[in-house]
């Protein structure tokens, strides 16, 4: 009899789950027990890996559903056991039926599911969740290959890869049976000599998580190295120079190397410092030597799809430019101040006003230069008197003093004063 029964739960469980395969949604499990009792779980949305785990979209609304066929009046619970925790009773009520709903199903609610009364049942649910954005592709090389990498992160499980392109012998294709990929990140080689300049490759990504299976893809295109650079360039014996070479083209990303004109590699040493971020790269050449660095340099870019050369032809100049400009600028500096002066000492007698005046109190002092004294002597002897207040003129210091006393005002006719004095009076 109780071979009879397991076979009655085998078909019951045969006819159920056909019929979740045709609604798509929900999974039907009948277990034998003893006595006939049997138990329904569903689970909506979720659908079945071959190794019988569910597994749910995360952020879905997702119900849980047991029930017993037993007439035994008997507590039904659903219990969640999530890794590395204590058990966690959902819901436990009297009688033969019980759910509940998670709503914005997350990572943490992934763990087993037991439907429990006289006996019990257990299923693993998964959550899973598709990753954020498109996949990204870029190509590298190693020796004469073309390395592809296919990435597609932050999903789960891991995606599945197909790699298209209207070259046959890219390879073939990844998962054909369209099981989980084994990373994020899908790296496929090809021979350099199986690609050509120009070619188109395509990745395809494909997720479990995603609804009705939406295709997400990523391309490149295979170009051969193209390196530009100046063709001239001129440096200063003594000093540092660079010389700077970029790839304009080439994908994969192409390498940059340093030649001199017999083709011998440059490396960096005490003599040169070569430095690359990305496609650009720089040679320095440290205290450079005319008889030594002058002449022809070569920056050689290759990759599988080919190699290109640029020349850069580097000159060397024996007079430094900054020195030669400073010594101008101290030569004009000095040309400006011999100038000024000059004009100073020429038109020193117009910029200095040859007569100043100070007066303390009433005494007035009047100075008269030297080279003029004569001609002021020769005026004061033509009967122009040079005594006012009845006192005489002194001299002090070259010049010839006038005192005004105190004891009131004094007036001098202007026909009295000299013909210079005459002018700035009247001024």
């Amino acid at each position: 009899s109780q071979s009879a029964s397991q076979a009655g739960g085998t078909m019951g469980c045969t006819s159920c789950l056909q019929l979740a395969a045709l609604l798509g949604l929900i999974l039907c499990t009948l277990v034998g027990a003893d006595h006939g009792e049997k138990f329904t779980i569903t689970i909506s949305p979720g659908e079945e890996l071959p190794n019988k785990t569910m597994y749910v979209i995360k952020h879905k609304n997702v119900s849980f559903s047991c029930s017993s066929m037993s007439q035994q009046n008997l507590s039904i619970s659903w219990i969640f056991v999530r890794p590395d925790t204590n058990p966690e009773t959902f819901t436990s009520v009297v009688g033969n039926h019980t759910e509940f709903t998670l709503f914005n199903v997350d990572y943490d609610n992934q763990g087993n599911y037991t439907c429990s009364k006289n006996l019990s049942d257990t299923k693993e649910v998964l959550v899973y969740y598709p990753p954020k954005g498109p996949p990204v592709c870029h190509a590298e090389f190693l020796n004469d290959n073309v390395q592809l990498f296919c990435s597609w992160t932050q999903g789960y499980p891991y995606p599945m890869f197909i790699w298209s392109s209207e070259n046959p012998e890219l390879g073939p294709i990844d998962h054909p049976d369209g099981q989980p990929g084994l990373n994020d990140t899908n790296v496929l080689q090809v021979k350099g000599s199986a690609v050509h300049d120009g070619q188109m490759v395509k990745c395809v990504g494909h997720h479990i998580a995603y609804e009705q299976r939406m295709e997400q893809s990523c391309s490149l295109m295979l170009k051969a190295p193209l390196p530009e650079s100046q063709p001239l360039v001129t440096g200063y014996v003594g000093k540092n120079t660079t010389l700077t070479c970029h790839s304009k083209e080439g994908n994969p990303p192409p390498k940059l190397t340093w030649l001199r004109s017999n083709g011998t590699e440059i490396f960096s040493n005490i003599k040169y410092v070569i430095s690359q971020e990305g496609v650009v790269s720089s040679l320095t050449i440290l205290m450079s030597s005319k008889e030594q660095d002058e002449g022809r340099y070569i920056c050689k870019s290759e990759n599988p799809l080919g190699v290109k050369e640029v020349e850069i032809w580097v000159s060397f100049n024996t007079k430094n430019i900054s020195g030669l400009v400073g010594g101008i600028s101290v030569f004009l500096l000095l040309s400006a101040a011999v100038i000024i002066g000059v004009l100073l000492h020429r038109h020193w007698d117009k910029i200095i006003t040859r007569r100043h005046f100070w007066q303390t109190g009433s005494t007035i002092f009047t100075l008269v230069d030297s080279e003029e004294e004569n001609d002021f002597a020769d005026e004061g002897a033509s009967g122009i008197t040079s005594v006012v207040n009845h006192q005489s003129a002194q001299m002090m210091n070259g010049h010839t003093s006038v005192e005004v006393s105190s004891d009131g005002p004094q007036t001098t006719s202007n026909e009295q004063l000299p013909h210079e004095e005459r002018n700035e009076s009247d001024v």
